[in-house]
C-alpha cells in the first residue's frame, strides 16, 4: 500500500479512540447523600405550579465535601407527596469541587438520585496539579469514577 494512502487510514483508526474518552477518577467515592445541604444565592425564585425553584447570581450549593457553584441553578422536584429534589441543573461558569478534585465547565445537570453529574462545555478537571481538558465529564459521586470525552487535552509530567 502507497504510504500516501497509510496515513488517512492510520488517522481513521485513531478516532475510535478519542471518541471513547479518559477514565478519571474524581471525589473519594464516599460521597454522603444524607448530609445536609447548605445554598447560598443573591436571588429565589419557587414556581409551586411546575415544581421549579431558580438560584440566581453567585449560587453556592454545599453537601459534606461536596461543592457546586454557577451564576445560575435551576431545580427540578420529583412528582409525589414527597417533593424530593430529583435534579440540578447548572449554567454559567460552574464549578464542581469534591475533596481535592476540582471540574469547570459551561453547564452541569446533577442527577441526585443515581449521584451522577454530566458536565459539559470547555471541561477543565484538576486533581493535585495535574489537569485534564475535554468537551464533557461524566461522573459518579458514589463510587467517584468519571471519564472525560471529546477532544481529550492533558500535560503529562516525567
Amino acid at each position: 500500500m502507497p504510504l500516501r494512502l497509510l496515513a488517512p487510514l492510520l488517522a481513521l483508526l485513531a478516532l475510535p479512540a478519542l471518541a471513547q474518552g479518559t477514565g478519571v477518577g474524581f471525589g473519594s467515592g464516599s460521597f454522603d447523600r444524607g448530609a445536609p445541604v447548605e445554598v447560598a444565592a443573591d436571588s429565589l425564585e419557587v414556581d409551586q405550579a411546575t415544581g421549579q425553584a431558580v438560584l440566581t447570581g453567585n449560587v453556592v450549593i454545599a453537601q459534606g465535601d461536596l461543592r457546586l457553584s454557577a451564576e445560575r441553578v435551576d431545580v427540578f422536584y420529583s412528582a409525589g407527596e414527597e417533593q424530593r429534589i430529583d435534579r440540578l441543573e447548572a449554567k454559567g461558569d460552574v464549578l464542581i469541587v469534591a475533596g481535592e478534585d476540582a471540574a469547570e465547565g459551561e453547564t452541569a445537570v446533577y442527577q441526585l438520585g443515581s449521584a451522577e453529574i454530566l458536565m459539559t462545555g470547555d471541561v477543565v478537571v484538576t486533581q493535585g496539579g495535574a489537569t485534564l481538558a475535554g468537551d464533557r465529564l461524566a461522573v459518579n459521586l458514589e463510587t467517584g469514577s468519571g471519564t472525560v470525552t471529546g477532544r481529550v487535552r492533558t500535560t503529562l509530567q516525567p
